[in-house]
């Protein structure tokens, strides 16, 4: 396991969540309750396949969470699989469910430079920008960063719940003042014009797309110098 520099503590608070107690409630709470009747974009119908939908031979997935969309999405065996979290236990979890042992894991602060040394043909972030501490300017910088990581043909794409141009209901805004106050979210200034606008300057193909209160992109051809 690749180990990255010294983490920040706003970073730490994000990735508290994941914990050995929590991860297996999470399934059921976030991926369950909260994604249909929080956030209306739910994991079986709408998450799952567009996890699915770009999944390549070298596969990098940036918090992985419990592990749920790499064993429910079919993945070849053939694919090489590679996890990236700041949070062991999380990474642990993932890779006993997704049960090959051949898989990477790279604990990471996302928000500082990555050590890769590898070239992916597909990156996942899912529910990851939500969770990243710091102005919406300041997360971005990860996408940067994994441009020279990114195939030629390559695609990064993930999900995120957005603050910002969404009306959320009631259990939606309990949850976001909740998570935000105790710094797992760090969400309310993210919309997508401006995600979408980040990813513009450092992709030649994005695109993006709305479901309930759940952002969902992906990115493509990266620009490099």
């Amino acid at each position: 396991m690749v180990q990255l520099t010294p983490t920040t503590s706003s970073s730490a608070a994000g990735a508290a969540l994941y914990s050995p107690f929590t991860l297996p409630l999470y399934d059921t709470w976030v991926l369950g309750l909260s994604n249909s009747f929080a956030w209306y974009c739910p994991t079986k119908s709408v998450q799952l396949p567009f996890f699915r939908r770009f999944i390549g031979q070298r596969h990098l997935d940036i918090g992985p969470g419990t592990g749920y969309y790499l064993t429910n999405a079919g993945i070849p065996e053939k694919t090489q699989m590679t996890l990236m979290d700041l949070n062991p236990h999380s990474l642990n979890y993932a890779k006993q469910r997704l049960g090959r042992p051949d898989t990477q894991i790279v604990q990471a602060d996302v928000t500082e430079p990555l050590p890769l040394t590898g070239v992916y043909d597909s990156i996942s972030t899912f529910f990851l920008i939500h969770c990243l501490p710091g102005p919406l300017e300041r997360k971005m910088v990860l996408f940067t960063n994994l441009k020279p990581h990114l195939a030629e043909n390559g695609t990064v794409y993930g999900t995120t719940i957005l603050g910002k141009d969404v009306k959320h209901n009631l259990f939606g805004r309990i949850l976001m003042n909740v998570y935000n106050r105790r710094g797992i979210f760090s969400n309310w200034d993210d919309g997508e014009k401006e995600i979408r606008e980040a990813l513009c300057k450092d992709y030649n193909k994005v695109e993006t797309s709305v479901e309930g209160r759940v952002l969902m992109f992906s990115a493509s051809q990266p620009k490099l110098p």
